[in-house]
């Protein structure tokens, strides 16, 4: 029996740095092409991203959780832990959010991307997550204890869905991998990128720069890299991770800009002959789908982005830097004789098959209202 509309998805991505953002763009991509709906939920920034990839899509606008972040390795993890009950706020606060919308708005399921406060038992609820085993730095011990935070706040979800390859070749290693699953049922939905699986088309002359997450990381960075390019022969390109900046500013023989549109920003990633970045997980999503050459900086302080630096650059994907001893020339040279050998082949029909198991999941708890 046909149904009287099309089914509502509601798709809220956490607003901790772009990455988030833009992995959701595949999701959002799958669901319109069966034919649902979708409204989109986040804040400012998130809304000028999203709704320039989708601006038939409906937006809801939907805070943060308003954390500051350390100008220190050292502070990082004891400022994360004094927000905590911020956070916890938030989550809450979130959940009170969708329970107001769920009486306004006809939704019929709900995809979060590490939201976790958009939890309800009236639609199916799924959660996005790479990180099942959360890498504290403080010990086996406190991994562990955040592991089980974590499956308690992942078990009020219908699914987890994990944006990896499931099996020993893949690109997050333990934490996507862990020795304990968590009793929800969990699928592997391959990476979530918005970069076509093409081969790159390297252009010798072009070092891409590209500075995301929080501040005041993401400036701290990007002064580094800027006051060592006066060094760097080739053709730079920079990409600030600013979406609601105008004008970006001048510097000698570079081309920035301070946001890019998602086909934009494939183009410049394709062509790039080295790709420097974060080591956050969406850039790692991307820079394998395109296969392209990389440098990883981790973020100071962010455990999950140090870990994944360290396991890439072992398993030949991609090298490692830092920024606190950050020397450009010296890992261009690196870069120049590294194997890159890491590289995972794959295609979109694993997210196509769970968007649309998730789809009929929906339509099923429809039916099952009506009678």
């Amino acid at each position: 029996m046909p149904f009287p509309r099309k089914l509502r998805i509601l798709v809220a991505p956490l607003d901790w740095g772009l990455g988030h953002t833009t992995r959701c763009i595949p999701v959002i991509k799958a669901l319109l092409q069966h034919d649902a709906e979708v409204i989109i939920a986040g804040n400012e920034v998130q809304e000028k991203v999203l709704t320039a990839e989708f601006p038939d899509c409906k937006f809801l606008f939907l805070g943060g959780y308003g954390v500051a972040y350390s100008n220190t390795r050292k502070g990082f993890v004891w400022k994360m832990m004094q927000q905590l009950p911020r956070i916890s706020s938030a989550v809450q606060r979130e959940n009170k959010w969708l329970q107001e919308v769920l009486i306004r708005e006809p939704i019929d399921g709900v995809i979060s991307d590490n939201r976790f406060g958009l939890y309800t038992s009236q639609v199916p609820c799924v959660f996005i997550t790479h990180q099942l085993r959360i890498q504290t730095g403080l010990g086996k011990l406190a991994d562990d204890i955040a592991q089980q935070v974590n499956y308690r706040y992942m078990n009020r979800f219908n699914q987890v869905w994990v944006p990896d390859f499931h099996g020993p070749q893949n690109l997050a290693g333990v934490l996507s991998h862990p020795p304990s699953m968590p009793p929800t049922k969990v699928s592997y939905v391959g990476p979530l990128t918005r970069m076509a699986h093409r081969s790159p088309v390297n252009d010798a002359g072009n070092i891409l720069f590209i500075f995301s997450g929080p501040e005041p990381q993401r400036s701290l960075f990007e002064q580094k890299v800027i006051a060592q390019l006066g060094g760097v022969k080739q053709q730079v390109t920079i990409v600030r991770g600013k979406p609601l900046q105008e004008d970006p500013p001048l510097i000698k023989n570079a081309i920035i800009y301070n946001h890019l549109p998602g086909n934009e920003m494939e183009s410049l990633m394709r062509s790039a002959a080295l790709i420097v970045c974060r080591s956050g997980y969406s850039s790692v999503m991307d820079i394998n789908a395109l296969g392209q050459k990389s440098v990883l900086i981790p973020t100071p302080g962010q455990t999950e982005q140090e870990y994944l630096a360290n396991y890439l650059e072992q398993n030949k994907f991609a090298v490692k830097g830092s920024q606190g001893n950050f020397d450009l020339q010296d890992l261009l040279q690196k870069a120049a004789g590294f194997c890159y050998d890491g590289f995972i082949n794959h295609d979109d029909w694993l997210l196509t098959k769970v968007v649309a198991g998730f789809l009929d999941n929906c339509r099923e708890e429809l039916i099952r209202k009506k009678n």
